[in-house]
């Protein structure tokens, strides 16, 4: 439940606002129980003096109203079907998906034959560039559609 200022309700908040004689006794109660309640500050704030007798005159002569939390509720519609068919369709047999083949490439040392690990180079794959770097063991995995025509790779810092 919430304090609003009667300038200040919605349509919504009007159809679930207390009558002024339960508001004053559920937030007389409150205040005794020493329980908080969303708004009370902004209350006490329009207040000359902030007393509680004063709160529950604002509450009784209606210039501020107790909205119930079902104000707050949002009025969801339900879809007409749960499971649509056509998405079951799909999900039973899914579209063809491109593949892609893996290309596997074990750059070494042309002199001493050892793996280049951990080496930048770049790749150009039917002429899109892009920066890479082999694994621990030199090699170059790259992922490429079977359409590819032409690759090549160049090292850097070398």
């Amino acid at each position: 439940m919430r304090l609003v200022d009667h300038i200040h309700l919605s349509e919504r908040e009007r159809q679930h606002a207390w009558s002024s004689e339960q508001a004053v006794d559920l937030v007389r109660q409150t205040l005794l129980d020493r329980q908080p309640i969303e708004g009370l500050n902004e209350l006490r704030a329009s207040l000359l003096i902030d007393l509680d007798s004063e709160v529950l005159d604002q509450i009784e002569r209606g210039d501020w109203r107790l909205v119930r939390p079902e104000a707050d509720y949002a009025d969801w519609k339900m879809p007409d079907r749960t499971f649509d068919p056509k998405m079951i369709e799909l999900m039973q047999y899914p579209p063809v998906q491109p593949t892609r083949s893996p290309r596997i490439f074990r750059l070494v040392d042309s002199v001493m034959g050892e793996p280049l690990a951990q080496r930048h180079y770049r790749v150009t794959v039917d002429g899109d560039t892009s920066p890479r770097r082999t694994d621990g063991k030199g090699i170059a995995h790259l992922f490429t559609s079977t359409e590819v025509r032409q690759i090549s790779m160049t090292l850097i810092g070398v």
